[in-house]
């Protein structure tokens, strides 16, 4: 059985949160993360102290349409709900996530009973092993990751000056304190660090509201009103590279050890096809 990929258009009367929520109930996301779990990590990017409009980070509507799906559809308990990213630091120490959570209206998500956090602020666990890595042999982690039993990635559409594209996978810098010690070998490090967190990592959402074209802090905005979504990041990632004319080397990394697919042929998209929604990024 192929794996699943959805991709889905907003259409002119829906709201980022309508096309969210039309979108997890296609899949049913309710039949795949239930209240069972432990917590849920919902985690955006916020890398930059931007706002959405940008493309750069992750929109606080698309954030709110999986929360009120989880909650009203899901019938998950909000307080098992944390919101949380952690973004550039300065020095290792200063980190954006505060200001960017201010610029994009985050703590109004509190209303719905759900924890907002800085994941730089949170507390590390130190020297946590990869097994079987390919550079990656060992990070430190915020505490919240070990708390969480079901990670949802909610990356923006955007491209990355170094790897092509930053989507579902390399979200997980985030929880990352330093960050830097991915920039060598980065490809191959994006693989191991999936693989530390694939187990949790259940669902994937990519904002394609409003892409971000050039640096993954400073790109130009392009309007593509789309969610995708899937189980697998590594499809979902694969997926999401191609509808902007990508084929970056850590999917097939991620591929190789054995953390999902990389191959398009393998993949069963849902919704719209990607030459329906193709557009290519410089």
């Amino acid at each position: 059985m192929k794996t699943k990929v959805y991709i889905l258009k907003k259409k002119p009367q829906e709201s980022n949160q309508d096309i969210v929520i039309r979108t997890l109930s296609i899949v049913p996301l309710n039949t795949l993360i239930t209240n069972a779990e432990k917590k849920i990590l919902i985690k955006p990017n916020w890398v930059c102290d931007d706002n959405s409009n940008t493309g750069n980070v992750t929109s606080t509507d698309t954030l709110e349409g999986i929360i009120k799906y989880l909650i009203e559809v899901s019938n998950i308990a909000a307080e098992k709900l944390i919101v949380a990213d952690g973004g550039q630091t300065s020095s290792g120490q200063t980190s954006s996530t505060q200001k960017t959570m201010e610029l994009n209206d985050i703590y109004r998500l509190e209303e719905y009973g759900v924890t907002v956090a800085d994941l730089n602020q949170d507390e590390r666990i130190n020297n946590v092993k990869i097994q079987d890595p390919l550079f990656l042999k060992s990070v430190n982690i915020a505490k919240i990751i070990n708390e969480v039993s079901c990670i949802i990635s909610v990356p923006s559409l955007k491209t990355h000056s170094m790897v092509g594209t930053t989507l579902s996978m390399k979200n997980m810098m985030g929880a990352l304190l330093p960050k830097g010690i991915m920039h060598s070998n980065i490809h191959e490090k994006i693989a191991d660090l999936t693989s530390l967190f694939r187990p949790k990592m259940k669902f994937q959402i990519i904002d394609g509201i409003i892409g971000s074209d050039g640096y993954e802090i400073g790109g130009s905005p392009v309007k593509m009103d789309l969610i995708i979504a899937g189980e697998d990041p590594v499809a979902v990632d694969c997926v999401g590279s191609a509808i902007i004319g990508y084929s970056p080397k850590y999917l097939k990394f991620a591929e190789e050890k054995g953390l999902g697919v990389a191959n398009l042929n393998k993949i069963q998209i849902i919704g719209l096809p990607i030459e329906d929604v193709f557009c290519r990024f410089t």
